[in-house]
C-alpha cells in the first residue's frame, strides 16, 4: 500500500475531518513512526476512536497498522527522521487556548464554536460532539441509539426513556448505558445536555458579558424544562382553574416576590387569590380552607416547621397543596403535586409563566 497516495487522496475524498487528519498526517509524516496514539490524537485534536476510524476509512486495519505503513514506507525511501517536533494543530488542541485567542480577539462561544466545527474539531464540551467522536466506541446497541439521537436532537432531547428506546429499537436499559457512555449522570443529565446543543442562543452584536448571561439565562431554563412534567403542569392548571380560591403562601422572603407575581396574574386573570407570608398568620388561614381550595406554597429553600403545620392542617381540611420549591423532603404527601426548582429565580418566573398561560389555554378549550 502506498501510504502517501492514500492521504494525498483523501485530503479531497474525505469528509471534512478526516480530511484535516489526512493533512496532518502528511505535515508530520516523518514523525508518525516515534508517536503513540494518545500523541497522535493530542496533537491532532480528536479522540483516539477518530484516529481508528480515520485509519479504516484508508484502507488500514487500525491506528497501528496505519504507523506500520508509515514506518514501512520510510524505510523503502530511506527517509531520515528528523529531530524536529510534530507540528499541525497542536496550538488548537488545549481549549482553553482557543478561548483565551477568541476572548482576545472580542469572540464569543458561538462563533467559536461554529470555527471549530468548521475545521472538524468538535467541542469536547458539546455533547453531540462527544456522542460522534465516541460512535466507533459504543456497543452495537449503543450505536443505534447514537444514531437515532443524531438524526433527530430536538426529539431526543424531549422525549421520554421509552420513546427513545421505541425510536432506536432497543431496551430502556440500554438507554440508561448509553448515557453513562456518554458522560451524564442519567438519562436526565443527558435530555438536558441535549436540549442545550440543540437551542443555542444567537448573540449577534450583544457584548461579550450579556451574551455569556443570556446562554446561562437559556441553560437554567433548559434544566427547568426537563425537570418538569407537562402531565403534571396540566394536572396543577386544572386545579387552579377549578378552585374557590387560592392561597398563597411564602416560605421565606425571598420567595415573596413570586407568590406576589402568581397572586398578581391569577387576580389579572378572573380568580381570587390570597397572599400570606407571616409564619404567624399560616396556620389561622390554614385553618379556614376547605375542600374546593387550593394551597400554592413557594418554597426555595426548605421549608420551616410553622409552613409545614399550616400545610399539614390545610391539608387535612381538604385543601389541595402545590409545592413550588426545591427541598421538599417529608412536606409532600401522595395527593400533592410537586412542581420542581433547579433554579429558583428563572425557574420560578417559567412555572407561574406555565400555570397562567396553561389557565388561559384551557379557558380557550386547548390542551395546555
Amino acid at each position: 500500500m502506498d501510504i502517501v497516495y492514500q492521504l494525498v487522496h483523501g485530503l479531497s475524498g474525505l469528509p471534512a475531518q478526516e480530511s484535516r487528519l489526512a493533512r496532518f498526517f502528511l505535515d508530520n509524516f516523518a514523525q508518525i513512526p516515534e508517536a503513540t496514539m494518545e500523541e497522535l490524537a493530542a496533537k491532532a485534536g480528536v479522540s483516539p476512536a477518530t484516529l481508528q476510524h480515520f485509519a479504516r476509512s484508508i484502507g488500514c486495519d487500525d491506528i497501528n497498522d496505519f504507523i506500520g505503513q508509515v514506518r514501512h514506507q520510510q524505510q523503502e525511501n530511506n527517509l531520515l527522521v528528523p529531530a524536529a517536533p510534530m507540528l499541525g494543530d497542536a496550538a488548537w488542541v488545549d481549549p482553553g487556548a482557543l478561548k483565551a485567542l477568541a476572548l482576545n480577539a472580542g469572540i464569543g462561544s458561538e462563533i467559536l464554536d461554529r470555527f471549530s466545527h468548521s475545521i472538524g474539531r468538535e467541542n469536547n464540551g458539546d455533547i453531540l460532539g462527544q456522542i460522534r467522536n465516541r460512535l466507533n466506541d459504543f456497543s452495537q446497541q449503543e450505536s443505534r441509539v447514537a444514531q437515532t439521537i443524531l438524526d433527530d436532537v430536538s426529539f431526543a432531547a424531549s422525549a421520554t426513556i421509552d420513546q427513545l428506546a421505541t425510536a432506536a429499537g432497543v431496551s430502556p436499559a440500554t438507554i440508561t448505558r448509553f448515557a453513562r457512555a456518554s458522560g451524564c449522570d442519567d438519562i436526565r443529565d443527558l435530555r438536558m445536555k441535549l436540549a442545550q446543543a440543540s437551542t443555542p442562543v444567537a448573540g449577534g452584536d450583544m457584548a461579550l458579558p450579556w451574551r455569556e448571561k443570556l446562554n446561562k439565562l437559556q441553560n437554567a431554563l433548559n434544566s427547568q424544562f426537563c425537570e418538569l412534567q407537562p402531565a403534571v403542569i396540566n394536572q396543577a392548571v386544572v386545579r387552579l382553574k377549578q378552585a374557590k380560591a387560592v392561597h398563597i403562601f411564602s416560605a421565606s422572603a425571598a420567595d415573596t416576590p413570586f407568590a406576589s407575581l402568581l397572586q398578581y396574574r391569577l387576580l389579572t386573570q378572573g380568580y381570587p387569590a390570597n397572599i400570606c407570608q407571616d409564619p404567624a398568620l399560616m396556620s389561622i388561614t390554614a385553618s379556614m380552607l376547605g375542600a374546593g381550595q387550593v394551597l400554592v406554597v413557594f418554597a426555595g429553600s426548605a421549608p420551616e416547621n410553622a409552613l409545614i403545620a399550616a400545610a399539614h392542617q390545610a391539608r387535612r381540611l381538604g385543601a389541595e397543596i402545590i409545592f413550588i420549591g426545591r427541598d421538599s423532603g417529608s412536606f409532600i404527601h401522595s395527593d400533592d403535586i410537586l412542581l420542581p426548582l433547579t433554579e429558583v429565580r428563572y425557574g420560578s418566573l417559567l412555572i407561574i409563566d406555565l400555570l397562567c398561560e396553561g389557565i388561559d389555554l384551557l379557558c380557550e378549550g386547548i390542551d395546555s
